[in-house]
This record gives C-alpha cells, structure tokens and sequence, in this order.
C-alpha cells in the first residue's frame, strides 16, 4: 500500500510543527506526527527530508556570498544523492539567503550532471523559494514549466503557503 499523497491541509498544518517532536498538534487541535530530519549538509547549506511528506529541502546559507561555483557544483550533488537514496516525491530550495553568482556554463553542468539524476529519484514536482525581488515567480505570474531535461515541472514562489499550495495540488 502507497502512502498517501499530500492534501492541501499541509500548508496549514506545516506552520504548526517543531522538528523532531512525535505528538505535535496543530493550531485546530489536530494531532500530527512531525518527522524531520536533517540528512546532510555541508558549509553552503542544510538537506532536510520531511519524511511524513516524502518532501527533501536544501537551505542555501549566508555563506553562500563566499562559495564558488565548485561549491555550487558540489551541494547540488549531494542534494541529487540523497534524492536517489532517500526517492522523495518533492524538492524545495529554500534560496532565500542564497548570494552566489552562478558562472556562465554551469547550469548547462546541472543539466548534464544533476536533473538526470533527480529524475532517477522520481521527482514530481520540484520548488524554490526566493525573495521578492527575484523575477518569474509565481505571484509575478509565471507558470510551473519543466526545467531544462526535467521530467517535472519546476516553479519559483515567494511565499512559502503558495509554496506548499502548489506541491498540495
């Protein structure tokens, strides 16, 4: 039997949780079982796998404004690892302290390198979150759209409840 696929009730309910704690409630009272784990990082940023969702998140750091593309290169892989390990049906960048200059070249790299590998994991759908002054989001109207070789849709938000909103859907 499959899990269960993710409701809309999740934006709601992913405000109301604290890592790592078994019997959380939600603000309506409703009991929820959290289970959040960091599963790798590295100085650049923070992998979490929120297994009840089947969902893995980067968190880019502020030292970001030091790495080189190199670094780039190298958190991206291993992000693309525990996807083929751990198979989550979602990926979210948290890329809102992200500070680095991507080089021309290297997203022609991820395409070769990394997206083939995230749709080996089965990856449905993949989000960033960024701040509001980065454009073709999906509050500025762009659409959900295939990534360079990926199978699934990509989109960029601003807002973390249209985030979650669009993975629930």
């Amino acid at each position: 039997m499959s899990d269960p696929p993710l409701t809309i009730q999740l934006t709601a309910t992913l405000r109301y949780l604290t890592i790592d704690t078994p019997n959380t409630t939600t603000k309506e009272g409703d009991p929820v079982v959290q289970q959040q784990q960091p599963v790798a990082s590295n100085e650049w940023g923070t992998i979490t796998y929120h297994t009840q969702w089947k969902t893995m998140e980067l968190k880019w750091e502020p030292t970001t404004r030091s790495m080189s593309d190199e670094g780039f290169k190298r958190t991206l892989q291993l992000l693309a690892d525990e996807g083929l390990e751990l198979r989550p049906v979602y990926m979210i960048i948290d890329a809102t302290e992200f500070f680095h200059t991507v080089a021309d070249g290297t997203f022609d790299w991820r395409n070769e390198h990394i997206i083939p590998l995230y749709n080996q994991a089965g990856i449905k759908k993949f989000a960033f979150l960024v701040t509001a002054q980065a454009p073709r989001t999906v509050e500025k109207g762009a659409e959900p759209a295939p990534d360079g070789p990926a199978d699934f849709p990509t989109a960029w938000f601003e807002s973390r409840d249209r985030l979650y909103a669009w993975l629930t859907a």
